[in-house]
């Protein structure tokens, strides 16, 4: 047990008894009952995996797993959530899962203080209580990308490297192109190979780092991850993840040539499927990113390789949309390229069928009234940036920021001036120093007074 969570042998007893009792009440359907007597059994010895396994089932029967709890949970969690986040803040554990436990009683599936419980308890130093939560969590919303980014951290630190490859595997099919996805599945999966391998290697890939493994002949010598992956790949000539393993170790340390090199190879012997097309298009454009990176901004050569990558792109996207046409997010980086390219009609479209997509919505509305503005269409610009503001969620602030922005400008240009200063102001509000906002609350207040 965890240094200063040892519990005597009366309270373990106590906490049985209360245990049994509690147990006995959830099976007669008192869940209300047994919800008070459970949270005293956790509350009391958070490491018992057998407890919190018991309190979480009769809330859910409770809540006939309903995956939201109580009708009025948001309100009731309001108070021993707050105190549950600060005391987090302080890390106090103790204080952190007793009040988070208040809370969970109205909403076990709730992500946030799920969350806490998760890390107030691996911080004492628990590994099965923690995993409860995990799969709790996971539950309530199996397919929220930032419940399976958080959920995944958690399994990678307890050593569950499988489970937590699988969350980053569902954050990447909701997010095609996140790196952060990519590049934990690629650690992960050879996290896994090594393991698996019994190769004496830790958890994490770095280039050129030597591990003990097994060469073809079964000798065991010093290798590189670099190495031990190009074996598995002669040896495993189809299996693809093995190719996305070792591109990813190039991608890591920028070296897009080998990157793509590997790439090349695991299309042309896997074919363009599980992801590898996209993988090996992703590099090529970070490579055309970094050639451009190496060349004087501004000169003949620069504009040529610019060019060259606005026109790949554009083609890249254009395939993916066909490859993926129910992909919502890829007509809005399609979107993106015709408005670089200067096809703003063809922007508007693709952003039009794009914003049905609730996550980006506030972005293509935001991206529609700048279109709209560059086609001087000002009444349907003005539209879809006030759209974009409501929509667009406030952890975006930058988006934010710049949509209050186009909008206050194209209303001075409008003439609206009462208008424009009320979304200069909220955007001052947020951010007083944001490009030249206060000059332009100042020229309103000048043309008011004129």
């Amino acid at each position: 047990m965890p240094a200063g969570t040892e519990i005597s042998a009366a309270k373990r007893k106590q906490l049985q008894r209360m245990y049994d009792h509690g147990t006995l009440q959830s099976n007669q359907n008192n869940f209300d009952y047994a919800t008070e007597l459970l949270l005293q059994c956790v509350s009391g010895d958070p490491g018992n995996v057998v407890y919190t396994q018991g309190l979480l089932a009769n809330l859910k029967k409770k809540y006939a797993n309903n995956r939201k709890g109580h009708s009025m949970a948001f309100l009731k969690m309001m108070g021993p959530r707050g105190a549950a986040k600060k005391a987090l803040g302080k890390e106090d554990w103790r204080a952190t899962i007793e009040n988070a436990l208040k809370a969970l009683q109205w909403n076990p599936w709730d992500p946030t203080v799920l969350n806490m419980l998760v890390k107030a308890c691996m911080s004492l130093g628990f590994v099965e209580s923690p995993l409860v939560y995990l799969k709790t969590a996971l539950e309530g919303n199996p397919k929220d990308v930032e419940i399976n980014r958080w959920c995944g951290a958690a399994l990678e630190e307890l050593g569950r490297i499988n489970e937590a490859y699988q969350c980053w595997r569902r954050v990447g099919e909701a997010k095609p192109n996140d790196e952060e996805a990519d590049r934990n599945m690629a650690r992960l999966t050879v996290a896994r190979t090594i393991n698996e391998s019994g190769y004496s290697a830790a958890p994490t890939p770095h280039a050129g780092k030597i591990v003990q493994a097994k060469n073809e002949s079964g000798a065991t010598v010093e290798m590189t991850h670099e190495e031990v992956l190009e074996q598995s790949i002669r040896q495993h000539p189809k299996d693809a993840s093995k190719y996305t393993e070792l591109a990813e170790i190039y991608v890591q340390t920028e070296d897009f040539d080998k990157a793509e090199d590997v790439l090349l190879r695991a299309v042309k012997a896997c074919g363009p499927g599980d992801g590898l097309q996209d993988k090996l298009e992703d590099v090529q454009m970070r490579l055309m990113r970094q050639k451009i990176a190496k060349v004087e901004r501004g000169s003949e050569e620069w504009k040529a390789l610019r060019k060259e990558l606005n026109d790949r792109e554009l083609a890249i996207w254009k395939d993916r949309c066909e490859r993926y046409p129910n992909n919502l997010g890829f007509k809005y980086d399609l979107g993106l390229r015709y408005q670089m390219s200067g096809d703003i009609n063809e922007a508007i479209k693709q952003f039009q069928i794009a914003k049905k997509e609730p996550r980006r919505s506030g972005l293509c509305c935001l991206a529609l009234g700048q279109c709209f503005q560059h086609i001087e269409q000002f009444s349907l610009a003005m539209a879809n940036l006030e759209e974009a503001i409501e929509k667009i969620p406030d952890r975006d602030a930058e988006n934010k920021k710049k949509a209050y922005y186009l909008a206050g400008k194209l209303l001075m240009q409008l003439n609206e001036l009462d208008k424009a200063k009320e979304f200069l102001t909220k955007l001052a509000d947020m951010d007083f120093s944001y490009r030249d906002v206060s000059k332009l609350l100042g020229q309103i207040d000048d043309l008011r007074k004129s």
